[in-house]
């Protein structure tokens, strides 16, 4: 190639570069403009969208989480629920023969489930006294709207009727009530009490549901009634009231609620303590006769279920009772009051229940704390009192005579003991500590010292 051809090769290149960076400078500052552009619209625009999310009443609706819309409206926000326990304790009482047992699962049972129910037929007294927690069973279920877990427990008791002397079953079931109340208070003044009450497991006795014979209201039941009344309210079953026909069992339900309220026995004035159900409650389990008086209740139990109904979709919990000329249904309401019972106490007065147990149980403990303060009181007075007195009576009648001071002190405390009564527990030892306190035994005169070798020392 020749210089002159070789110089215009170069300067061919040279205007294609310059060509080519005019080109891409151009391009660049093209994008650029684009650039800056863009970034003005999208400030405007985001300045835009700020106006919006402020003013804009679709925008402030679109940005909130669902929940705060309740918590920004016209009513209060339902607060969270967490999960808690609730006890009930049902006792059973009744003579032996009734079909406690049979009633209890009945009550208790569901589809499907055969629920072990402690029977108490052949179970000696003795036990109940000693462990009375082995003829105790236990259901719970969870309600999930309310997030409370109800911890139902039912307390089986020997009959009355086993023991010909009812006063010593009368004292057993007396003393059952009150050992579970004494629980109660000794854990609340507990110091060593590490969860709050409401985790712990509530021992007091709820209600009472008492097993009257058919046909025939006794008054040894009346007596018995009216005694454990008087520490917890009663709930009067009439069972196998299959037994009897209609007219029979309308004339013996009339009966026996005039009788609950009216007892008429010798040293009875008083009506008997049956729990009184709401009338909105009644209403609420299916009870809307109020010419039929409620209770007591007329119930129908078996360990007879129909299968047909227990197996089906959905399955449903029926016992019944075949005989020869038909069918005793127990929760139909035209045959037993028992599904109104169950009602009663599974679902609809659980509340009224547990609220009456608690106010039942403020009065008792305002009483036995009153009790021992009075026992304080007395202990005080005879010890910086009347003990003194009759010790310095004495002194000036005869002179210093130990043992004959303590015969008189000791006969002086029995006395006014006698008088006042049992006044708090701890009162029947009061009269030794007293005296042992007040006039010391004499002291034993000290003996010679021996001495030592030749009697020197």
């Amino acid at each position: 190639m020749s210089t002159a051809a070789h110089r215009k090769h170069l300067v061919g290149q040279s205007l294609s570069s310059d060509t080519l960076a005019q080109q891409d400078l151009a391009t660049s500052t093209m994008a650029t403009s684009t650039m800056a552009s863009m970034d003005q619209q999208q400030k405007g625009h985001g300045r835009h969208e700020r106006r919006l999310s402020i003013g804009s009443a679709f925008s402030a609706r679109a940005s909130m989480i669902p929940n705060d819309s309740m918590l920004l409206g016209t009513k209060r926000p339902r607060p969270h629920k967490i999960w808690r326990k609730k006890y009930i304790k049902l006792m059973v009482v009744g003579d032996s023969g009734l079909g406690k047992t049979t009633l209890v699962k009945a009550l208790m049972s569901t589809p499907g489930e055969r629920l072990q129910v402690h029977d108490g037929s052949y179970t000696p007294t003795e036990q109940f006294l000693r462990d009375p927690d082995s003829l105790c069973s236990t259901i719970s279920w969870r309600d999930e709207e309310d997030r409370v877990i109800w911890i139902y427990k039912i307390q089986d008791t020997p009959g009355y009727g086993d023991d010909l002397n009812v006063e010593r079953s009368i004292a057993n079931l007396v003393r059952f009530i009150e050992d579970q109340n004494l629980k109660w208070l000794e854990m609340e003044q507990s110091c060593e009490r590490k969860d709050d009450l409401l985790e712990v497991e509530d021992p007091r006795v709820d209600v009472c549901l008492f097993a009257i014979p058919p046909h025939r209201l006794r008054a040894l039941d009346l007596k018995v009634m009216y005694e454990v009344g008087r520490y917890v309210p009663l709930v009067p079953v009439v069972t196998k009231a299959d037994t009897m026909s209609q007219r029979e069992a309308a004339t013996y339900r009339s009966e026996v609620a005039t009788k609950l309220s009216n007892p008429m026995l010798p040293g009875i004035r008083e009506k008997i303590n049956v729990f009184k159900f709401e009338r909105d409650t009644l209403e609420r389990a299916g009870i809307t006769d109020t010419a039929t008086p409620v209770p007591p209740f007329l119930v129908v139990a078996s360990n007879e279920i129909n299968d047909e109904l227990n197996t089906g979709d959905p399955p449903v919990y029926w016992p019944e009772r075949r005989y020869a000329w038909g069918i005793a249904e127990a929760f139909n309401r035209e045959h037993s009051d028992l599904l109104a019972l169950r009602a009663l106490l599974l679902k609809e007065a659980l509340e009224e229940i547990n609220k009456s147990k608690r106010a039942r149980y403020e009065i008792w403990r305002r009483r036995v704390l009153g009790s021992i303060k009075a026992g304080r009181k007395l202990r005080s007075i005879l010890m910086w009192t009347i003990i003194p007195a009759v010790v310095c009576l004495q002194i000036g009648r005869r002179g210093v005579n130990i043992q004959h001071l303590r015969k008189v002190v000791c006969s002086a405390v029995d006395k006014l003991r006698d008088r006042i009564g049992r006044v708090s527990p701890g009162t029947t030892q009061l009269t030794q500590t007293v005296v042992t306190a007040v006039v010391p035994k004499p002291a034993q005169a000290p003996q010679p010292a021996k001495k030592g070798l030749w009697g020197l020392f």
